[in-house]
């Protein structure tokens, strides 16, 4: 019975030994690995055949030439493990390997290490040749050497190589000291090999210490695949043993002879106990076994379930792709994950992980093209496995060597209206499994809901972003910005609206417009009902006890579908502008009485000096009668000059405060006309007058709008040469009447057209700089805009703006220009 436990734990370090090899032949780590579990099992095989009588010789014999190459097999296995590590330091093993070599040779053909074996029923037995001491000595100080190397390098180690030494010291060292110590240190002290058929059962302590490095932490990142159905067979056999052992006890003969009857109820009603536990006893060990075996076990429904309530719920991008990560790798138990989503610079990482340290898994900054093709040509799941025909395209050895370097076992698109926004990508499960059609199923489901969630976080991260960006321009401009949603409360409040509305926005935001100035919500309120954007030039706007005017444009907020989401409000304080233009006036009038001054002496200085003159002649011709009467012209003529003068000074700086009402501007026109037709026919000039059908309604004085057009008429038959044309033009719109009086004269002096509507400045020989003057006065008396340029065909064009009189307006209205 020893010999075959001995041969199966044997066979299994053979095979522990080639899996290892298989996995890696080029690996020095593997090669010393394999060449020490062979040394293990020759040592064993040895022993298992000096347990029969027969065989004692030769077992004694090969179990000590597999004895000598263990030690310096496992000194070379410390110095090139972990691979990374690894020192090539040759000369350092090849003298332990070659003494060890010869010990195995000497053991194999001489009886200089040991000889005359026996077995009997104390145990085995042997004796000791003359090389035995030099035998155990070597073995003594190269596995103690080897020890040594080993705790140095996993005292230096860190991370994944410290565990790894970790767990392979503890498959070695601890059952290696137990058979050192029962088949060398026993045998030497006592002289006896009495116990040496026990250490190498510790052999089998090895196997099983290797065998759960590998399954569980990927020990010299080897993968042992235990398939399904094997760990289903384990866990049957598991919730048999119970009642085998029962039905064993009754049923053996040294015991069931001395049962009596009354004793076998009770051994009978045990068996059925237990064999009503065999099910949930099989049920818990195929648990046990495949959470052992990282083989999980994903609940469909209820990661479902899951799934969607958390992804219908959250909108923040990261949350959603850390939930999915962890949800897919905790359903597969696979060795790495990573999602990569679409961004501004192509196909990026957006998170990655590998599940253990072992894990070969990598996750690129940036995606593979050929697999960022595939996916969107296919727009379905790549494994790595898969078939080539199955995936509907050639053989593209790109695709594979980048599954296979990057060690991902399966890509699940991210799809979003069947367009692909990104991928998840799935290491290989831990148990080696393959991804089977219910997992698809599951993490396809996942991809499903995951690549909605994706891109509503994404459009919500930018409708985020675009609401901070919006508040942030919204916070620094001096505008007070408001808005309102379809309810009428407001949703935005910026600074500068509190600061004009002396409102607080925490107060305000949330509530009705009716919470707002009068003048605001009302505009406000009109545009959310109408829809239509308006402007109002300037309103009062009152906040507390202070009043400040204000332009506000209020304009509505629309869907693509051109429904109204509400409506927002732009105001501005026009105090800084109100300021500046009254600044602006104030030095224009100063520089304006300045020219008015000098003109002023200018134009009296000519009458006074003819009056002066005649008047110094009169002591001494005071009886000459032509004098006396041309004395008188003079006098009076200059006299009625200076008091057109200051008629016309008094009308410009005091003019009247004439009662405006609704007018038609055809009538005051058509008089200005008839009035100045005579001159026109006397000169020669030709008036062509372009009248419209349509009444033309301003508001005005009649008596003022005449004299302008009679200034303007009157310009331009001056400037117009005999024989030419003047042309007047009327236009109407909903908003303006405009008038146009345009002269085939020279033109206006480009450089001169800024100075035409100053005082006193004129281009005529006998003219008083005057006229234009006036008739600007009169222009904005009536908010109407008086404008100057050349034609292109040449002339002169005078155009005068008024604003339309609506039929809502007051037909009289007495404008106060001041005094």
């Amino acid at each position: 019975m020893t010999s075959a436990f001995l041969s199966l734990i044997g066979a299994l370090v053979v095979a522990l030994g080639v899996f290892v090899l298989r996995a890696n032949p080029l690996s020095t780590t593997h090669l010393y690995f394999a060449a020490f579990t062979m040394s293990l099992s020759i040592w064993l095989f040895g022993i298992a055949a000096w347990c029969y009588e027969t065989f004692a010789e030769l077992g004694l014999r090969v179990a000590f030439a597999g004895a000598s190459l263990i030690a310096p097999t496992f000194l070379g296995l410390t110095r090139t493990f972990p691979s990374h590590l690894h020192e090539g330091a040759w000369r350092w093993l090849a003298g332990p390997l070659f003494v060890g070599g010869m010990f195995s040779i000497l053991s194999l053909t001489t009886p200089l290490v040991a000889y005359d074996a026996a077995v009997s029923a104390s145990g085995l037995h042997r004796r000791a040749g003359p090389l035995y001491p030099a035998f155990a000595v070597f073995f003594i100080t190269t596995f103690a050497a080897a020890t040594t190397i080993f705790f140095q390098r996993w005292w230096n180690a860190r991370g994944h190589a410290r565990a790894q030494l970790q767990y392979l010291g503890v498959a070695i060292l601890v059952p290696g000291a137990a058979a050192i110590t029962t088949n060398l240190i026993l045998p030497v002290i006592t002289g006896r090999s009495t116990y040496s058929w026990l250490g190498p059962f510790f052999t089998g302590l090895l196997v099983a210490l290797v065998a759960h490095a590998v399954i569980r932490h990927r020990l010299m990142d080897l993968r042992l695949v235990i398939h399904k159905s094997l760990t289903l067979v384990i866990a049957v056999v598991l919730s048999i043993l119970p009642v085998a052992a029962i039905v064993l006890v009754m049923f053996w003969p040294p015991l069931s002879y001395h049962l009596d009857p009354h004793e076998l109820i009770p051994m009978v009603a045990a068996v059925f106990a237990v064999t009503i536990l065999v099910t949930p006893i099989r049920r818990e060990a195929e648990r046990f076994l495949d959470k052992y075996l990282y083989r999980a076990q994903a609940d469909f429904k209820r990661t479902v379930r899951e799934a969607s309530e958390l992804l219908t719920r959250v909108l923040d991008l990261r949350t959603v792709v850390r939930f999915v990560s962890d949800t897919i790798a905790r359903s597969t138990e696979a060795e790495g994950i990573a999602v990569y989503l679409i961004g501004d610079s192509g196909w990026e990482v957006a998170l990655s992980e590998r599940r253990h340290e072992g894990a070969k898994f990598q996750a690129l900054m940036t995606a593979p093209p050929s697999i960022v093709d595939w996916l969107k040509n296919n727009r379905r799941y790549l494994i790595q496995d898969e078939p080539v025909a199955r995936r509907d395209f050639k053989a593209d050895t790109s695709l594979q060597d980048a599954l296979s370097r990057l060690d991902w076992g399966l890509v699940l698109p991210l799809l979003s209206e069947a367009t692909l926004i990104g991928f998840i990508a799935v290491g290989p499960k831990r148990s080696g499994d393959p991804f089977y059609p219910h997992d698809l199923d599951l993490l396809m489901t996942l991809a499903n809901q995951a690549g909605i969630a994706v891109k509503n976080a994404q459009l919500y991260t930018e409708v985020v972003l675009a609401n901070e960006y919006v508040e942030n321009i919204v916070a620094t401009i001096e505008s007070g910005v408001v808005a309102v949603n379809p309810a009428g409360r407001v949703t935005m409040f910026n600074r500068a609206a509190e600061r004009l509305t002396a409102l607080r926005a925490e107060a305000i935001r949330s509530e009705s417009v009716s919470g707002l100035p009068e003048v605001l919500g009302t505009l406000l309120r009109t545009t959310l009902e109408d829809g239509q954007a308006r402007t109002a030039p300037e309103i009062a706007l009152h906040a507390g006890s202070t009043t400040r005017p204000v332009i506000c444009t209020t304009s509505p907020l629309r869907d693509p579908g051109g429904a109204i989401l509400g409506a927002v409000a732009v105001f501005s304080d026009l105090t800084p502008l109100k300021e500046l233009e009254a600044e602006r006036q104030r030095v224009e009038r100063l520089a304006y009485f300045e020219v008015l001054a000098s003109s002023i002496a200018h134009e009296i200085k000519n009458p006074v000096v003819a009056i002066k003159t005649f008047t110094q002649l009169i002591p001494r011709r005071l009886h000459d009668h032509a004098f006396l009467e041309n004395f008188s012209r003079v006098v009076s003529r200059e006299i009625e000059r200076m008091e057109r003068l200051v008629e016309r000074f008094r009308r410009l700086s005091r003019p009247a405060s004439p009662t405006q009402h609704r007018l038609d501007v055809r009538q005051p026109l058509s008089e200005a006309v008839e009035f100045l037709k005579p001159a026109f026919e006397e000169k020669g000039l030709t008036l062509r007058v372009t009248p419209t059908p349509v009444a033309c309604f301003v508001l005005g004085d009649e008596g003022e709008l005449e004299s302008l057009f009679i200034n303007l008429l009157m310009n331009a038959h001056e400037a117009t040469p005999r024989g030419g044309s003047v042309e007047l033009e009327l236009t109407a719109s909903e908003r303006a009447v405009v008038v146009e009086v345009a002269d085939s004269g020279p033109g206006i002096p480009p450089e001169r057209l800024r100075q035409l509507f100053d005082p006193f400045f004129t281009t005529k020989a006998r003219g008083s700089g005057l006229g234009l003057t006036i008739s600007a006065g009169i222009a904005a008396r009536h908010r109407a805009k008086l404008r100057a340029s050349n034609r292109p065909a040449g002339g002169a064009l005078f155009t005068v703006e008024f604003p339309a009189a609506t039929t809502v307006e007051a037909t009289t209205t007495r404008v106060n220009t001041g005094g």
